[in-house]
């Protein structure tokens, strides 16, 4: 039987799920704004100096949900969902703000990369 505390955390890890798969669809969007992103990570009280570290090391975390793609997406089309998303939050390209947000992504591509057995 599941503690009540353990219940509790399974649910926090899925309200963060859905709410950054919002964020996502959001960020795809042509209205694409870096500060309404950096609010939201501040929001759910990340510390985004430690973020880059600690990416994709996170129980729970599921790379699938951080490019908003479903696990029967071809690789064809998770390769181009992490390319628009990349030429959109690059460091280079959006300023060294959205590094930890480009990490983020990063990590959950390798990890496909990774799950899938890409070289």
């Amino acid at each position: 039987m599941e503690s009540p505390l353990t219940r509790m955390g399974r649910r926090v890890a899925e309200v963060i799920q859905q709410e950054m798969s919002n964020w996502m669809d959001d960020l795809l969007k042509e209205s694409f704004n870096p500060d309404v992103m950096l609010r939201f990570i501040r929001g759910l009280g990340i510390d985004l100096s430690q973020l880059p570290g600690m990416v994709g090391q996170q129980p729970g975390f599921d790379p699938y949900v951080i490019l908003h793609l479903d696990r029967s997406a071809s690789d064809e089309e998770v390769k181009q969902v992490y390319r628009k998303m990349m030429s959109k939050i690059h460091p280079d390209k959006a300023g060294p703000e959205l590094t930890t947000v480009a990490a983020l992504v990063n990590a959950a591509y390798e990890l496909i990369k990774k799950e899938r057995k890409w070289k």
